[in-house]
């Protein structure tokens, strides 16, 4: 079996006009073998819609295999990162880092608790920062890249960020979990004073506009009422905040 990047060669030497044999003497790679990558992928476009088919199937499997517990922290867990995780490239495998402040050991708990989940044999690092009350959650494994392919270049809300099918299933399936992550990551429990009466309310803040269309998602499908001003949401109906505060509460 050879490697995506030795078929990617091939096709790639192949749409430059060269022939088969001329392939194979070039890559090193045999003859019949490049024979059978340009008769089985005919191009680099064909290659890449094969090989995101079978990793989608691949993730396919993955996720009906998990129990109604791990979906309901995949919910959780996958707004967080939204929020505030970055996955990078390691030499020889990725990392989830997801950032969060010291104050509130509780959600560092709760990620911690997300994370070894999905990889129960990986070690969670808990590292805080010099001179700062930043704290970062993290673990290495191979199977990040596929539990969030919204990760990519560059910031959140300079890129697309766009649901895979099973990820909007297990969202509408566990929206109050998908919601304590955004408040968890990107938002709070405030309780501004007006004429001396206290009007308790919820905030959101993300500048991606596609992750603000999932908080109106999530937030529809609970029927959350909400208002929105340039970056910022506000969840003040009364019994809107009732019910945030019985299922999240408080960032502790």
């Amino acid at each position: 079996m050879r490697t995506y990047e030795e078929y990617h060669k091939i096709l790639e030497l192949w749409e430059r006009g060269f022939n088969k044999k001329q392939i194979a003497r070039l890559t090193g790679i045999p003859r019949p073998t490049v024979r059978d990558c340009i008769n089985r992928y005919q191009s680099l476009e064909g290659l890449v819609t094969s090989t995101i088919a079978k990793k989608n199937q691949d993730i396919q499997a993955v996720v009906e295999s998990w129990s109604q517990e791990q979906r309901q922290w995949y919910a959780y867990l996958l707004a967080v990162y939204l929020g505030d995780g970055y996955i990078c490239k390691t030499r020889k495998t990725y990392r989830l880092r997801v950032s969060c402040d010291s104050r509130y050991p509780q959600i560092i708990q709760r990620i911690s608790s997300a994370m070894q989940q999905f990889c129960p044999q990986n070690s969670i690092n808990i590292v805080k920062f010099k001179n700062s009350k930043g704290i970062e959650v993290a673990c290495y494994s191979n199977s990040w890249r596929q539990l969030f392919p919204q990760h990519g270049v560059g910031e959140k809300h300079t890129r697309k960020i766009a649901l895979e099918a099973w990820q909007r299933a297990i969202l509408e399936e566990y929206p109050i979990e998908f919601l304590r992550g955004l408040i968890h990551s990107d938002g709070c429990r405030i309780d501004p004073v007006v004429n001396g009466k206290v009007y308790s309310r919820y905030q959101f803040t993300n500048i991606s506009e596609d992750i603000q269309q999932l908080f109106r998602d999530v937030c529809d499908l609970l029927n959350i009422h909400y208002t929105f001003w340039g970056r910022n949401f506000t969840i003040a109906r009364r019994k809107d905040v009732e019910l945030l505060d019985r299922e999240i509460g408080p960032k502790a």
